[in-house]
């Protein structure tokens, strides 16, 4: 493989994140940065470096996604109870902080992230993403 082919293909890796986003929401990032790392890792280094960068970062992404919607639904959960059981009152609390409107946030860094990692890719320059 070329270097002019192996900076396309770790700018592909990279960029496969935010279309496996499009394609699948849930897991669709992991799935195609996956398929194209495991069909170039052999042939080149860069790109398997770039590769095990990519994986790694969108594992990462997905890991603080499921986060916020596991903190975002017990913090529904609580604000419907508390809204129960202390609606009467008048005094309940307000726990829905509104976790689940950070994942167009958490949607915004994997596209600015990856972005540049596909740039440095193109570059020939071996990016690290560090979040």
């Amino acid at each position: 493989m070329d270097q002019k082919e192996e900076r396309n293909w770790g700018t592909y890796v990279h960029l496969g994140g935010i279309l496996g986003t499009i394609i699948i929401p849930t897991v669709g990032n992991i799935v195609l940065v996956l398929v194209l790392w495991l069909i170039k890792r052999n042939e080149s280094k860069f790109v398997d470096e770039q590769g095990k960068e990519a994986i790694n970062f969108q594992i990462t992404i997905s890991l603080v996604g499921a986060a916020l919607s596991i903190i975002g639904n017990i913090t529904s959960g609580l604000w419907s109870l508390s809204h129960i059981f202390w609606h009467s009152r008048g005094d309940y609390f307000d726990f829905s902080w509104g976790w689940h409107s950070l994942h167009p946030i958490l949607w915004v860094i994997n596209i600015i992230f990856s972005i540049i990692a596909a740039v440095k890719a193109n570059e020939g320059i071996s990016y690290k993403n560090t979040l």
